[in-house]
């Protein structure tokens, strides 16, 4: 029964998620973590992975965070296999129009990757750019938007990255909502070609079934199709009380 209970919730918060408008939606979420998350703490965490040949792999992540005047800082220590480290530093702040990221990486061996990240609230949407610098010195940008039209109940993505060897690559998305559900198609456009991806969702209240579909047609013309049907267990009624 708490079973049939949590994947009725479950599945009834992912229908709302992809129903509602994902801006607002998403800036209430992130408004409420950050009124309810501690000042400042300290995390620890540790994964053991075990293949399939070989003994176990254990690595940990040791972190510290603080918050306050619209500003945060995290600092991660990850202890690989073997006792190797890395080090992860992390600075952000709130601006006029949304807030901005910086994040440096140092390895092992000590090389250090940076990236800055500036996320800027429009009228419909918002803008982000990210600049990325790799160990050896290589700059990658990225230049993104998104908007969302309550006419159409359509949200609209693009993005635009250009690697370190000046070579650049597209993304253009749509996703809209439908009265049952929803429909979304993204293309990607890079050096190797076009890869086109389309799905839609529709949801069946009376057999409470959720129904997914995605088509993937890659450069070279082949494509696949992934369905995926989802039906929600009735939830037990609760037992009557002994006498």
């Amino acid at each position: 029964m708490r079973c049939s209970r949590f994947v009725s919730f479950t599945f009834a918060f992912l229908v709302a998620c992809l129903l509602v408008a994902p801006a607002a939606d998403a800036r209430a979420r992130q408004a409420r973590a950050r009124q309810s998350a501690p000042k400042s703490g300290h995390s620890e965490r540790t994964v053991t992975r075990t293949g399939p040949d070989g003994p176990p792999r254990t690595s940990s992540h040791d972190s510290s965070w603080q918050r306050g005047d619209g500003k945060w800082s995290r600092d991660t220590l990850h202890t690989g296999p073997g006792g190797k480290q890395g080090a992860i530093h992390v600075e952000g702040a709130k601006t006029g129009d949304g807030r901005v990221r910086d994040a440096t990486r140092t390895g092992p061996a000590g090389a250090t990757a940076t990236t800055h990240d500036e996320v800027h609230r429009t009228d419909a949407g918002y803008t982000r750019q990210t600049t990325h610098t790799g160990p050896n010195g290589g700059v990658s940008t990225r230049n993104a938007s998104g908007a969302y039209d309550p006419e159409t109940k359509t949200w609209t993505h693009d993005a635009t990255t250009t690697r370190p060897d000046g070579s650049t690559a597209t993304s253009h998305g749509e996703r809209t909502r439908t009265e049952d559900g929803y429909q979304r198609t993204t293309t990607h456009t890079g050096p190797q070609g076009t890869t086109t991806v389309e799905g839609q969702g529709t949801w069946d209240p009376a057999t409470k079934t959720w129904t997914r579909e995605k088509v993937v047609t890659r450069p070279d013309g082949s494509t696949s199709k992934t369905d995926v049907t989802t039906q929600v267990a009735p939830v037990a009624p609760e037992p009557a009380p002994a006498e």
